[in-house]
C-alpha cells in the first residue's frame, strides 16, 4: 500500500484554483440589482403601457390589436386642451416654487453653519413622511372661505370679504402643487449648491458683485442642474398627480393624471394607457433636453 502524495512534480504543493468566497460572489451580483430593478419595475411596465395603448377596447378590458383610437380620443377632444392647460398651471407652480424655494437653499448653504445644514434641509423633507392625501386635505381648513387665511386677513383689516379664489379654482391647484412639491426644489437646489465652495460668496463680496449679478453670473449657472431636476419633478407631478385637482380644484381643474383616472373609471383602459404613455414621453423629453443642456449627473458628482 503506497501513501498518497500532495506534492507536485517540482516537490511543491499544488496550487489550488482561486475560489471566490460567498461574500465576493454576492457583492459581484449586487452591481446588477439596480439594472434588474429598473428593467422589471420601470422599463418593462413602461413598454407594456405603450403596447397596451394601441390595443382595442372591449367592454371590460382590452384585446390585442393595433389601433390609434385611444390617441385620437385624446388629441382630438377637450382632453388635449385640459392637458395643455394643466401644463401651463404646472409651469406657474414651478416658477413660484423656484422663487420661494431656491433662496432657501442658497440661504442654508451660505449662512447656516455647515454642521447644521443637513439638519435644516431635513426639516423641509419631514412633511413628505406624512401621507400626501393628509397633507393636501389639511390645506382645506386653511384656505377655505372661512379658513385660517381669510379669517386672519379679515381680522387685520386687509380685506373686506373672504377671498374665494384660494380653493376649488386653478389658483387652489397651484397653491396645492407649490406647498406639496416645493421641498423638492429646496433639496435639489441645496445638493447643487453643495458643490459651490463657500469662499465663492466671499470672493463675490470682495469684488463688489451685487446680489443680482452674483445670482445670475455665479450661483445660477453652478446650480442649474439641481434647479432643472427639481423643476422637472414639480412639473411632471403637477400634470400627473390627480389628487390635487380632485381636492383643491374646481370642476374645470383637470390634469393628465385625472384624465387617466377618469378613463379607468369608464373602463377605457387603452385611453388610460395612452395618457400614461404621453406623460412618460413628456418626462423623457424633458430629461433628455435637461441632460443635454446641464448634464444632470453633476448633481450626484462628489464634492471637492
Amino acid at each position: 500500500m503506497t501513501a498518497s502524495t500532495d506534492t507536485g512534480l517540482d516537490g511543491l504543493p499544488p496550487v489550488e484554483p482561486f475560489r471566490p468566497t460567498l461574500r465576493e460572489r454576492v457583492s459581484g451580483w449586487a452591481f446588477y440589482i439596480p439594472i434588474v430593478f429598473m428593467v422589471l419595475f420601470f422599463a418593462l411596465p413602461m413598454a407594456l403601457t405603450v403596447v397596451f395603448s394601441v390595443f382595442e377596447r372591449t367592454m371590460f378590458w382590452m384585446e390585442p390589436g393595433f389601433t390609434l383610437l385611444a390617441y385620437e380620443n385624446f388629441f382630438f377632444s377637450a382632453r388635449l386642451e385640459n392637458f395643455l392647460a394643466s401644463m401651463g398651471y404646472s409651469l406657474i407652480s414651478v416658477v413660484v416654487s423656484f422663487c420661494l424655494g431656491f433662496p432657501i437653499a442658497v440661504f442654508v448653504r451660505k449662512s447656516v453653519p455647515q454642521a447644521a445644514q443637513h439638519r435644516v434641509v431635513l426639516l423641509f423633507i419631514l412633511p413628505f413622511m406624512v401621507s400626501e392625501i393628509i397633507r393636501i386635505f389639511a390645506l382645506r381648513p386653511v384656505l377655505q372661505r372661512n379658513g385660517l387665511v381669510n379669517e386672519t386677513l379679515l381680522s387685520l383689516g386687509l380685506i373686506d370679504e373672504p377671498i374665494t379664489a384660494l380653493l376649488y379654482t386653478h389658483t387652489g391647484v397651484i397653491i396645492g402643487e407649490v406647498l406639496s412639491f416645493m421641498p423638492f426644489i429646496v433639496f435639489s437646489g441645496f445638493l447643487a449648491m453643495e458643490a459651490v465652495p463657500k469662499y465663492i460668496f466671499e470672493v463675490c463680496d470682495d469684488l463688489g458683485a451685487g446680489p443680482v449679478r452674483r445670482f445670475t453670473d455665479v450661483i445660477l449657472p453652478l446650480a442649474a442642474p439641481g434647479i432643472f431636476a427639481g423643476a422637472v419633478f414639480i412639473f411632471v407631478n403637477g400634470i400627473g398627480v390627480a389628487l390635487i385637482p380632485n381636492i383643491m380644484g374646481g370642476p374645470g381643474a383637470v390634469n393628465a393624471g385625472l384624465i387617466a383616472t377618469q378613463a379607468i373609471t369608464a373602463l377605457d383602459f387603452p385611453l388610460a394607457m395612452a395618457v400614461s404613455a404621453i406623460m412618460m414621453a413628456t418626462l423623457m423629453g424633458l430629461l433628455y433636453v435637461g441632460h443635454k443642456l446641464f448634464d444632470l449627473t453633476k448633481i450626484l458628482a462628489p464634492m471637492n
